[in-house]
């Protein structure tokens, strides 16, 4: 059904004698559990489909971009979009652009096909697995959870031959536990995971993480203060820190708009920090052949032992920088296509994650801040303290809440105290923990 929607498309593209089109085609399927407290509440099932379509209109120099997104895929209302796109594409006026044309694509598998064969019965497993671990810690109690299956098609065909297809699952996790304590004092651990592959739904092992960070806030304690602290900072909040910030001042657009502070062979970090972005790591939430334009996915070396090496570029500021794009372009919720990250990898240190806590005299290790939200422009961010613990004579003495975290990710990364050798993945990232010097905690 999907080839001949997008066909239809196609059909009534020519037939207004457009000859610059792109048709961006997504169907979706959707398997939700929905907890409360330790019973199941509800069980849902959506399947939707939407298409983007984007006109070109050259003007001399200049490039004129239409952009509409459907759902209603009869004749008219497909005509109706096409007609608003048209108009669009000779307002919207802006430098030269060219949709990408037939390229070598490296064929990687994104989807598990025995969950597409099925997902019913797999949402069900993992809902019941769900119950049972949380079942079996009787010290905290379920309030809410959902966890949710999704199977992605996209599909992407251009005026230039571009014809590509894909597709994709992923899972959603989302669980909050209460503890208390006489009855009176409780604390709640909520945690929303996105996990791209099966193998990483380690139900036990997060269930046990959310149970303890509940248990243990009861008992936390508000943070020393201290200007020059080791703060070890693990995937899950690294990748907060670090994917709005240097991704941004990686891209093309940020140089070409001359507010990127990074220059490429300058020294921009410590010797042992070496960072990728790679369109094509497997497990990765944003793995896919081709980048939301259609230009094949690679791996680019961003940060070499702490030397800045390449910028990250879509089609429109490759074509602007008179160089070829990165596989950056990525395709945003209204369809519209802007330069940023695919998925970033921090390769592995040389030291265990518990080597690393023992070889601190004094730290702290931040589980979970409350939005670590840096300026993207100045890297400087400030935070509250959710979850965390204080770290005394290589030993994590006690949990820790409350309290502020601030500092500068451009200057962390060139104060890299120790990087483990455990890395996991957080949505599109796949980090070490890293500790980090010269932060400030305040009370």
């Amino acid at each position: 059904m999907s080839i001949e929607n997008i066909e239809l498309i196609e059909k009534s593209l020519k037939s207004k004698k457009i000859q610059e089109f792109e048709i961006y085609f997504v169907e979706q399927e959707i398997y939700e559990t929905e907890f409360l407290k330790n019973k199941i509440d509800a069980e849902r099932e959506v399947k939707d489909i939407d298409y983007v379509i984007r006109i070109l209109t050259q003007k001399g120099n200049e490039t004129g971009i239409g952009i509409v997104k459907g759902n209603a895929l009869n004749s008219k209302e497909i005509e109706n979009n096409i007609d608003i796109c048209l108009i669009l594409s000779k307002e919207n006026i802006g430098s030269k652009y060219h949709f990408p044309g037939i390229s070598s694509i490296s064929p990687i598998k994104t989807a598990d096909q025995s969950i597409l064969k099925d997902p019913i019965g797999f949402k069900k497993d993992i809902s019941e697995e769900i119950r049972e671990k949380i079942d079996g810690h009787k010290e905290v109690s379920p309030t809410f959870g959902r966890f949710r299956l999704h199977i992605q098609n996209k599909y992407l065909k251009n005026s230039t031959g571009l014809d590509l297809g894909a597709s994709k699952t992923f899972f959603y996790i989302e669980m909050a536990l209460k503890a208390q304590e006489n009855g009176k004092l409780s604390a709640e651990s909520w945690e929303i995971e996105y996990i791209k592959e099966k193998e990483h739904l380690n139900i036990e092992r997060s269930v046990n993480k959310w149970a303890k960070i509940a248990l243990d806030t009861l008992k936390a304690k508000i943070p020393k203060p201290s200007t020059q602290a080791i703060v070890i900072f693990p995937p899950n909040v690294l990748k907060n820190a670090i994917n709005p910030v240097i991704g941004f001042h990686a891209s093309g657009k940020a140089y070409h708009e001359k507010v990127s502070t990074l220059n490429v062979d300058a020294k921009i970090a410590s010797d042992t920090f070496t960072l990728l972005d790679d369109g094509l790591l497997k497990g990765g939430l944003m793995s896919s052949s081709w980048d939301g334009e259609g230009n094949p996915h690679q791996m680019n070396e961003v940060i070499k032992n702490g030397i800045f090496k390449n910028r990250l570029y879509d089609q429109k500021f490759a074509i602007m920088g008179n160089t070829d794009s990165t596989g950056n372009g990525i395709r945003i919720d209204d369809g519209s296509v802007i330069n940023s990250i695919s998925n970033l990898e921090i390769l592995p240190g040389d030291i265990a994650k518990e080597e690393m806590i023992s070889n601190i005299k004094e730290g702290f290790f931040i589980e979970k801040c409350s939005w670590l939200n840096p300026d993207r422009f100045s890297g400087s961010f400030g935070t509250e303290i959710r979850n965390g613990y204080f770290i005394k004579n290589g030993h994590l003495e006690y949990p820790i809440k409350g309290g502020n975290i601030s500092g500068n990710v451009l200057e962390m990364i060139k104060n890299c105290h120790y990087i483990s050798k455990e890395r996991e993945f957080s949505l599109n990232s796949l980090f070490p923990y890293i500790a980090f010097k010269n932060l400030s905690i305040s009370s």
